[in-house]
């Protein structure tokens, strides 16, 4: 029986949907797109639904269900059904959930379900108002041979939702979920006529035809929002500490010395990896200040147990929770209302994801909240080579097409994993990740992808430009204004984004008081040391008698006085400040010293660890700072050598003139002999020096690593700076002929800067350190002479 559409709203049905929205879920009003696409749906129209994160796709998607339906009629032959498939098995529950907590009848068919089989006999039956599967179940045969054939369900079905529509196209893959490649299976299954509606936050132009041509979907409605977030400001901060240290995210901690938990921004951690997940929360728990208590702190991947992962969710939900080290296990599609910032622990390996996490975060409008991206010097390194190669990253005379190639492309960092799928083992047994768009989508949309996420790291513009290119939100409504009180991105305004050095301790220090509490070892050392005192002076000062006893001369309630602080009882002064006792004044001090002797000596047999920790705080901190200083002059010194070798190669005329710009800027320039080495060429025209070339490098990259901070990747030393330049010109000779002009320039140019250097480096206070590198090149060259 081919599916009926509505031909045309009833404006009282509408109203009445309204209303029942209203009281269900609470709500004082429907946001317009809600409602239209409802009604598209109704119509028999399938419904692209491209809004952002917060965007209400939930409410439209139950919109045409409650327009047909009256949960406190419960009328015959009203009771229609909503399919919905749905990537996550958390996600399906959490939805399934809502709604029965709603008195709207849902079920989840998942491997947890139990009696899965009857379970699919009622969905067939039409017992059931929404039902949530997973595209393995929605094309397996159960699903067809007990529900899609059903009459009660073929009667009743009035909506096909793809919830997450990308996912379509991002994970369904022959090597992952092919199933999700496999939908027109079950649209063909289904009545003839039966409208999609496919809602997704995250739906660049590339992946929506995609996904509309496996379901062989021509005919569709487009309501477009734009997804971008300015009320989530977004930064990227190179890793200042090894990535296995976390040290990095003590800066995630507030700064107040005793901070309340609140004060602690709810936050999901994204990592790439179990381990990492795990390790964060240790790490977390180990540095937390005494105020934010350590169970505050979680961790969330695949292979916790279902209860838990409810236990955190939940925890998450009310805010008991401060942080979640998650893989992507968390967080697709569920509303955690609270979290205000979200971190990215290394990149993901495609810019999608990157967007989909940092939705995650600031849900509501009015909400405001942070995205930052923790990368390695290594990682920022290669993205930025990939945008030089690509043409994207063009520091030069944009008429240069031939030019010398090169970025350092530092091999040291490993490839980062990916997200993990929270799905049943029903569906996927062995996989342990989902797979990114280096496997799934099509080849340009992997080019596309992993050029948008390095413009994103590298550029040094608003992070925000590649994000809305690549959503082409310029083309969309916009959904969230844009405020001019909240930050942007550390691109447009670096002094809103400060980030703390964590060069001396990880832990805040504790003031050195007069005396920190003693061990209870210690505590009863000094009784009993004081008791055997006052025993030995009965002896010596008052032999012979029984009157004076050791007690009148050291009472019992003064020696636990002496106890209780004797880390602070260091010199007679403070001795006669702090304890009441009639032989430590200073009128009668008879006894006084002999008793600091006696705790000085316990003292040095029982030490102050967590002083003498603090100590070596102080130390190292005084120690960090003369460094730091150090660096920044080292760095002063360093950058102005690099300028003078810098203008020195780049000084040097071929002895023409030559043509440049265009139009009324065209000129008549001395032509340079480094112009060829400025920059590198494009990989469309040169594949072949990728080939031979392992690591390249150009003049461009130099000078920007020669001004960077080594925090972002600068040069810390001039060994490295000069290896670079000698990379570069060992690049040039090795892939061009020796009687080229190439070949000859490289030759001369690298005499023109290692005379620059040699100078350079007297005049910068830097000789003795060239005088090592010009050793240690003399060294590899007499063992060059001996082969």
């Amino acid at each position: 029986m081919p599916y009926e559409a509505v031909a045309e709203p009833d404006p009282t049905c509408v109203q009445h949907t309204k209303d029942l929205i209203f009281g269900i879920w609470n709500v004082s009003e429907l946001r317009p797109h809600q409602e239209i696409a409802g009604i598209h749906l109704i119509q028999g129209k399938n419904v692209v639904l491209d809004v952002p994160t917060g965007g209400g796709k939930t409410l439209a998607f139950w919109w045409p269900l409650l327009y047909h339906w009256d949960p406190n009629v419960n009328a015959e032959g009203t009771r229609k059904i909503l399919l919905v498939v749905s990537p996550l098995v958390a996600l399906m529950s959490e939805q399934a959930e809502d709604l029965c907590n709603r008195k709207i009848p849902a079920l989840a068919l998942t491997s947890h379900t139990p009696d899965l089989k009857q379970a699919l006999k009622d969905a067939g039956q039409n017992k059931f108002r929404v039902l949530f599967v997973s595209p393995e179940m929605a094309v397996g045969a159960a699903f067809h041979e007990h529900v899609l054939k059903a009459a009660p369900f073929r009667d009743n079905i009035i909506g096909f939702i793809a919830d997450e529509f990308h996912a379509i196209v991002e994970w369904g893959t022959p090597d992952f979920r092919p199933e999700y490649s496999e939908l027109i299976v079950l649209l063909r299954r289904l009545p003839t006529g039966v409208p999609v509606m496919m809602g997704s936050a995250t739906l660049p132009g590339i992946l929506l035809q995609d996904g509309l041509r496996l379901l062989a979907i021509t005919k569709y409605e487009h309501i477009a929002f734009s997804n971008n977030k300015p009320n989530v400001a977004l930064s990227v901060r190179l890793m200042q500490h090894p990535r296995t240290t976390y040290a990095d995210l003590i800066n995630l901690f507030p700064h107040d010395p005793s901070p309340n938990a609140q004060d602690f921004p709810q936050t999901l951690i994204y990592v790439n990896s179990l381990q990492e997940s795990e390790d964060i929360q240790d790490f977390l728990r180990a540095h937390s200040p005494k105020s934010i208590p350590a169970v505050s702190f979680e961790f969330y991947h695949r292979h916790i147990a279902e209860s838990r992962k409810i236990i955190i969710q939940g925890a998450l939900q009310d805010g008991s929770l401060r942080a979640v080290s998650a893989t992507d296990a968390l967080g697709m599609g569920m509303d955690f209302s609270k979290v205000r910032r979200v971190v990215l622990w290394r990149e993901p390996k495609s810019f999608l994801s990157l967007v989909q996490k940092t939705g995650r975060c600031a849900r509501q409008i009015q909400d405001r909240g942070e995205m930052i991206l923790f990368i390695t010097k290594a990682s920022y390194a290669r993205h930025l080579a990939l945008l030089e190669a690509e043409g994207d990253f063009d520091e030069s005379d944009p008429e240069d097409d031939d030019r010398e190639e090169g970025v350092d492309n530092d091999d040291a960092a490993e490839e980062p994993l990916d997200r993990e799928a929270a799905i049943g083992p029903d569906e996927l047994e062995e996989e342990d990740e989902v797979p990114t768009t280096s496997s799934t989508a099509s080849a340009g949309f992997k080019a596309q992808d992993s050029l948008f996420l390095a413009r994103f790291i590298v550029e040094p513009k608003c992070r925000r430009d590649p994000w809305n290119e690549y959503f082409q939100n310029a083309k969309k409504k916009v959904f969230i204004p844009q405020d001019p009180d909240t930050r942007c991105c550390d691109c447009c305004d670096p002094s809103q984004f400060p980030v703390d050095s964590i060069e001396a301790v990880l832990l805040p220090l504790d003031k050195p008081g007069r005396g920190s509490k003693p061990t209870p070892e210690l505590s009863l050392a000094v009784v009993e040391a004081l008791q055997a005192w006052r025993d030995k002076i009965i002896a010596r000062d008052f032999p012979n008698q029984l009157n004076i006893t050791g007690k009148l001369i050291l009472s019992n309630k003064v020696i636990q006085s002496i106890a209780a602080r004797p880390r602070a009882i260091t010199t007679p002064h403070i001795f006669v400040s702090s304890i009441i006792w009639r032989y430590g004044t200073v009128q009668d001090f008879r006894y006084g010293l002999e008793v600091v002797s006696e705790i000085s000596r316990l003292l040095l047999d029982h030490p102050d660890l967590e002083e003498q920790e603090r100590e070596a705080a102080r130390r190292e901190k005084a120690y960090q700072q003369l460094t730091v200083l150090a660096s920044k002059d080292y760095r002063r010194r360093l950058t102005a050598l690099g300028d003078e070798c810098w203008e020195a190669v780049a000084s040097v005329g071929t002895g023409n003139m030559v043509q440049r710009g265009t139009g009324v800027n065209r000129r008549m320039v001395l032509e340079l002999r480094c112009q060829v080495f400025l920059a590198l060429p494009r990989k469309t025209f040169h594949p072949q020096y990728y080939e031979q070339i392992q690591r390249p490098i150009s003049m461009s990259t130099i000078k920007q690593l020669t001004h960077a901070t080594t925090q972002k990747g600068g040069y810390s030393n001039l060994s490295d700076y000069v290896a670079d330049w000698r990379l570069l010109f060992l690049n040039a000779r090795t892939y061009n002929r020796d009687e080229s002009q190439i070949f000859r320039d490289a030759v001369f140019l690298e005499g023109v800067f290692e005379n620059a250097v040699a100078a350079a480096a007297v005049r910068n206070n830097l000789e003795m350190e060239w005088k090592q590198i010009q050793a240690g090149k003399d060294l590899e060259q007499d063992n060059l002479d001996l082969i």
